[in-house]
């Protein structure tokens, strides 16, 4: 027999002893908010020194668990036994007290603040805490390099690029010495996740940590976790061990189908040309552009975060005024930095940042869809605008109880396909999608690639940034690589390979 398992006593009578208690053990968590039960009698057990995913759709209940065990909401019933005793928090900081550490998928950073100031925000308990400046400096210094991050502590965090400010929340919850790290969709900002990856392994292999990492994107589950927990609404519906971290278990666990062809992509002969830029110069791409979109085509803009993908759409749909150039709908000129033209044009737009440039949060869905169409003194529609919104939750799957919801109260999956319908209600010629899927869940992910597909059937044309590769390789018929604003490379379907497309986007060759 293991002597591990024998008495301590020494006695030999083979009585076997209690194993060690976890670090974390949450039992019968409930949590609800009026009519929506948000938690379900979840359970959750993590140990020391691995890696736990927290997977589901959006509004599984994912993001409250996780809130529950860092202290950021009290649940309504069920248990957590920290290190094997009871604990219960009713603030956030009595967590961290007892080494719980989230990185929230809502930043907490303060860009006119220095770097060190944000590093040390959660110690601060009076502002003389801050008021020594070397001791600060030196105090986040150390945080800093744990992830990856060599630079000056006083200065700016607002002068840090986009993926660096994501590593300093990391190095905010390193500084306070956690034994259990909450990572709540870190890598939706991040450009390259590898570089968390290497320190998340790193504080695991080194130090013993517990993380629970939670994403919507499949790939990084499998190639980061050790195991994973799936949510369905509210509820605990399966757990998966390494081995059986694939896409397809995952996905079916998580929305409790088969997604069956999860891309929906069409096969459909590209007609002609819809969209034509001409010599198109914007403010990030200081070279001319010029692309052709057909009817019954989808074109991938790829290229790391700062190459021009964004701005690019944004002059196409008249939100940026170009430097230079045409942008034509069937051969016909648009007037530039006109947004109402484009839309009368036939374009219709998705921008990247849902709630800051395209809904009001606090506005109903049906509001938010008839925006775009309001007129100074127009008479009221408002019925025809509630028509709108019960038919958008109808044909495009909007789980909402009424159109009366405000669209911050959605998920964010849901959230999306209001944008996407309010694109769609002008059944467009030329689609315009920047980063169509961020932030959504595999299931909503698939009902947004369908209605692509379908517009591609009924003859549009698609011009779609991602910095999804595999969105890219699974839904474009050729992809467009961007470099510091310049077309580097253009591959077709056969041709477009993760190696190839990487490579372009980093100013490399094309062969």
């Amino acid at each position: 027999m293991d002597p591990a398992h024998q008495s301590r006593s020494g006695d030999g009578t083979g009585t076997a002893l209690a194993e060690p208690a976890p670090l974390l053990r949450a039992t019968g968590i409930v949590k609800t908010y009026g009519p929506v039960r948000a938690l379900r009698g979840v359970d959750l057990c993590l140990e020391p020194g691995e890696i736990v995913a927290l997977a589901g759709e959006n509004g599984s209940g994912k993001s409250t668990l996780s809130k529950v065990i860092a202290g950021v909401v009290q649940p309504d019933a069920g248990e957590l036994v920290l290190d094997g005793r009871p604990v219960s928090f009713h603030h956030p900081r009595a967590a961290l007290e007892h080494g719980i550490a989230i990185v929230s998928q809502d930043p907490t950073a303060l860009p006119l603040l220095s770097v060190a100031d944000n590093v040390l925000l959660p110690r601060v308990r009076s502002y003389t805490s801050l008021s020594h400046r070397a001791a600060r400096t030196e105090a986040a210094r150390e945080p800093l390099l744990r992830v990856g991050l060599d630079i000056d502590p006083d200065m700016p965090l607002g002068a840090l690029p986009g993926g660096d400010r994501e590593l300093v929340e990391v190095a905010k919850a390193l500084a306070l010495r956690p034994k259990l790290l909450i990572l709540d969709e870190v890598t939706a900002r991040l450009p390259e996740p590898e570089r968390l990856f290497a320190v998340v392994r790193d504080l695991v292999t080194r130090d013993g940590l517990a993380v629970v990492f939670i994403s919507h994107r499949l790939r990084e589950i499998h190639q980061l976790c050790d195991r994973a927990v799936v949510l369905r609404d509210g509820e605990k519906v399966g757990e998966l061990a390494r081995q059986e971290l694939t896409d397809t278990r995952i996905a079916s666990l998580m929305v409790g189908r088969d997604l069956g062809s999860f891309f929906h992509k069409a096969d459909v002969r590209p007609a002609a040309p819809v969209l034509t830029i001409e010599q198109v110069v914007t403010e990030r791409s200081p070279h001319p552009i010029d692309l052709t979109v057909r009817r019954g085509e989808i074109v991938g803009l790829a290229g790391l975060v700062g190459a021009g993908r964004s701005e690019l759409l944004e002059t196409v749909a008249g939100v940026r005024r170009p430097l230079a150039g045409t942008v034509r709908v069937d051969g016909t000129g648009i007037r530039p930095h006109d947004p109402r033209a484009a839309r009368a044009a036939g374009i219709g737009f998705v921008p990247e940042e849902r709630f800051v440039q395209a809904l009001v949060p606090g506005a109903s869905i049906a509001m938010n869809l008839a925006m775009p169409g309001w007129r100074m003194l127009a008479r009221s529609t408002r019925n025809q605008d509630r028509a709108r919104g019960r038919a958008a939750i109808r044909d495009f799957g909007i789980r909402a109880p009424g159109q009366h919801t405000p669209v911050g109260r959605l998920s964010g999956g849901n959230a999306q396909k209001v944008v996407v319908a309010r694109a769609l209600a002008t059944e467009p010629d030329v689609l315009l999608l920047d980063e169509p899927t961020r932030g959504v869940d595999v299931g909503a992910r698939s009902e947004i690639y369908e209605l692509i597909a379908r517009m591609v059937e009924s003859g549009a044309g698609v011009l779609m940034a991602s910095s999804d590769m595999l969105e890219l390789l699974g839904l474009a018929d050729r992809i467009v690589v961007l470099h510091d604003g310049e077309v580097v490379g253009e591959l077709s379907r056969a041709e477009a390979t993760e190696q190839q497309i990487a490579l372009l986007s980093h100013g490399g060759g094309g062969a």
